[in-house]
Parts: C-alpha cells; sequence; structure tokens
C-alpha cells in the first residue's frame, strides 16, 4: 500500500498517518521492573486491596477497623478495583451497624523499567497510566434528638 492517499472527491493527496504500533520487548534482552506506585500516607484505617490477599481475611480486617474507628479507606489500583468495590458492599451488607460509601476514582501514573541483560542494551523506563478507586466506608450516626 502507498504511503499516500487521494480524495477522489477533491483530487487532494494527503499523508496516511501510520498507526501507533505497541512497542514489545524481548525477555533474553531486557528484564521488565515495574516500579511500585507512590501510595497514600498509611493509616490504621486504609486497607490495600490487592488479588492476591485472602478476601475473607480483608473482610475480618475491614470489620476489626470499624470497631475502633467511625470509618475506613479502602483502595484498589488496576485489577484490585473490582475487589475492592465487592468488599466495601460485602461490609456493608454484613454489618450490623448501617454503613455508607463514597467513592472517587483516579488514574495513577507507574513506571516500568527496561534493564538490559547485556552490556550492550540500554536501560530505559516506560510510563503508563492505570485506574484506581478509593472508597471510604463509614458508620452512620443516628441523630436524633427527640429521643434522649
Amino acid at each position: 500500500m502507498s504511503e499516500r492517499a487521494s480524495d477522489s472527491a477533491t483530487g487532494v493527496k494527503q499523508e496516511q498517518v501510520p498507526s501507533a504500533k505497541k512497542e514489545r520487548y524481548d525477555p533474553e534482552e531486557y528484564q521488565l521492573r515495574k516500579r511500585l506506585p507512590a501510595r497514600l500516607p498509611s493509616r490504621p484505617n486504609d486497607v490495600y486491596v490487592n488479588t492476591k490477599t485472602n478476601f475473607k481475611a480483608q473482610l475480618a480486617r475491614c470489620f476489626k477497623c470499624l470497631e475502633t474507628s467511625n470509618s475506613i479507606h479502602i483502595h484498589g489500583l488496576g485489577a484490585a478495583a473490582p475487589k475492592a468495590i465487592n468488599l466495601a458492599l460485602q461490609l456493608q451488607l454484613k454489618s450490623n451497624t448501617p454503613l455508607e460509601h463514597s467513592v472517587t476514582t483516579s488514574t495513577v501514573h507507574l513506571i516500568d523499567d527496561f534493564e538490559p541483560q547485556y552490556d550492550s542494551g540500554d536501560f530505559y523506563s516506560k510510563e503508563r497510566q492505570n485506574s484506581a478507586v478509593h472508597i471510604k466506608v463509614y458508620k452512620l450516626i443516628n441523630m436524633d434528638m427527640d429521643r434522649k
């Protein structure tokens, strides 16, 4: 196929822009090292969800945090976002006290380093973006002033 295309109606020739190709790395030449994402300050009531941790253990930790404080913050990055959402909904469903939640989403910038396996290769880094979800689960405080 030629690099130039012509518009048959106007007779004007336009250059076609090649589509962006996804760069691939050869695992024999480079080793991929994914840097850890920047984390929010870790507080006692922060729960960082990942795909490898046992769901029941995370649920138990959330209930334990809710015993000592009025709210917890659940954070999930990338593939762990649906697991974080499920955790917040299960908390709300299984709790004895009424719970509410507020959800925010964000984009996290991540950096991947490609380290050469041989001296002839060049070291380079690539930036990518990933989605994140932050869920605040908090207790509803009944403010009935009539019942004293």
